[in-house]
């Protein structure tokens, strides 16, 4: 799965980003997921399957709870997209460069579904 996909959803991405601290429990995970995004524990699962899949994650039973952590190398995956798509960046045509960028707020300016882009997301800053 590529990178972007996994992060693309809400979920998964707070996954990763708790997950980025060290090794948690599913119940660490789940208590967490569930309030700040109001899912049930069968949400919470489904995404930590979808990760342990990707290879994003491996898990551990440790009885009674099973705990998970970021393999090695995934923060080295995402790192070489960015890469890639900076290095795109760095080499493109057609732009000047002093024009506005469509990254920067505007108030008139719209993303999907009519919801106006937030300034401070991080993932929409993250190539800057």
């Amino acid at each position: 799965m590529h990178p972007f996909e996994v992060l693309a959803e809400p979920v998964r991405r707070r996954l990763v980003e708790i997950l980025a601290s060290g090794e948690h429990t599913t119940g660490e995970l789940e208590g967490v997921i569930t309030t700040e995004f109001g899912v049930g524990r069968t949400a919470v699962q489904h995404h930590l399957r979808s990760l342990r899949d990707a290879g994003w994650i491996d898990s551990r039973d440790d009885w009674p709870n099973r705990c998970h952590h970021l393999r090695h190398g995934v923060i080295e995956h995402i790192e070489g997209y960015v890469f890639d798509l900076r290095r795109l960046w760095d080499q493109r045509v057609g732009w000047n460069g002093e024009e506005q960028s469509p990254f920067e707020p505007q108030h008139t300016r719209k993303g999907k579904r009519g919801h106006r882009r937030d300034p401070d997301d991080i993932w929409l800053h993250a190539l800057d």
